[in-house]
């Protein structure tokens, strides 16, 4: 309320009859006291509500709920077995931290890719062409690994000391890339295909030239077997945070802890001769969609890159990505069994 002073030429005020007019401007005063005393008590009451209690107006957040992720960013997924708390787990001094994520990225749907190119693919369409083959006793899928010395760890672990280079690279066939290419052929075979697995080591002489050693063995085995129509060349991925720390890419299945697929497709985005990459596209959806059925998250989201990787040497051909570095052989192997189980519905079905 404002407050306007008397004009000095008002006329003089009647007089009147107060009773005890000096305790009535106190208590005046006294009242506003209360008053303010009143709203500061009731602001502090609703800001420790708001904190510690139910919350007010829109509620306190439920336990465990976080705050959303930027796109295409997903938090990390719990481990099989409980992990040991934060302050138990010791970390040296230059270790690698591990971290474990859910890169199967379910919630954008099947049609989700991961598209490095211009290209615009028509993912609904592709997921109905016909990419299947009739039963033959002759090879008809090959299987390969252009980089042969990725390798897993032998456990789950928590850190790795030391160069990633030496840690996750391995001629140990029992812990590399051809372990995992051993079980996906048993899986094909155990569905009814037949397969040849290529175990030439091709990154012997390091990963400078892999690509072209690996595609004089690819034209050697479609010249001796003309029946092979599917080249599948098996790798794991390897990926490291901003934060410098290495990602494992799990899932759990039925209580187990499976290395998760990524499937790569090149194209000739970038200049290079491969009319039939929409083929291998159609393929790598397909298999997708087979290896997340019932919400499984076990395949991450297709790559299409502006790269051929050798798949314009055959009639069917993609790169799978089984689990990185940082998951453990059992993981990997688990996956890939998996991979060749779902690989054989899709080209038989």
């Amino acid at each position: 309320m404002e407050r306007h002073p008397i004009p000095t030429n008002a006329p003089a005020a009647e007089p009147q009859i107060r009773l005890s007019p000096k305790p009535f401007r106190k208590s005046r005063h006294f009242g506003a006291f209360l008053i303010c005393c009143a709203l500061f008590v009731a602001g502090f009451a609703l800001t420790a509500l708001w904190q510690n209690g139910d919350g007010f107006f829109w509620g306190k957040p439920e336990a465990g709920t976080s705050v959303p992720q930027e796109e295409n960013r997903l938090p990390p997924i719990s481990h099989p077995t409980e992990p040991a708390p934060p302050d138990q787990i010791l970390i040296p001094d230059g270790a690698i931290p591990i971290v474990t994520y859910d890169l199967s990225h379910l919630g954008q749907g099947i049609g989700y890719l991961n598209n490095e190119t211009a290209y615009k693919p028509n993912v609904n369409a592709l997921l109905k062409v016909d990419v299947t083959a009739k039963p033959t006793q002759e090879p008809l899928v090959l299987v390969l690994h252009t980089h042969t010395s990725e390798g897993y760890l032998g456990e789950t672990a928590t850190y790795l000391e030391g160069d990633l280079g030496n840690l996750t690279y391995t001629k140990e066939e029992e812990r590399n890339v051809l372990a995992v290419g051993k079980a996906f052929i048993a899986a094909l075979n155990k569905n009814g295909i037949t397969a040849i697995h290529c175990t030439v080591m091709h990154d012997e002489s390091g990963l400078s030239g892999s690509y072209e050693r690996a595609a004089a063995s690819v034209e050697f085995f479609l010249t001796h077997y003309p029946s092979i129509r599917y080249v599948v060349d098996l790798h794991r991925d390897a990926i490291l945070t901003a934060e410098g720390e290495y990602v494992r890419a799990a899932t759990e299945i039925d209580g187990k802890s499976v290395a998760q697929i990524l499937p790569v497709v090149g194209s000739n985005a970038g200049g290079w001769e491969h009319d039939g990459w929409e083929g291998n596209l159609a393929l790598a959806l397909q298999l997708r969609q087979e290896l997340n059925q019932n919400d499984i998250a076990l395949c991450r989201p297709v790559m299409l890159r502006n790269h051929t990787y050798n798949q314009e040497l055959a009639p069917y051909a993609i790169l799978l990505e089984i689990g990185t570095g940082a998951n453990s052989i059992d993981e990997a192997i688990a996956a890939a069994t998996l991979a060749g189980e779902a690989f054989a519905k899709v080209i038989l079905s």
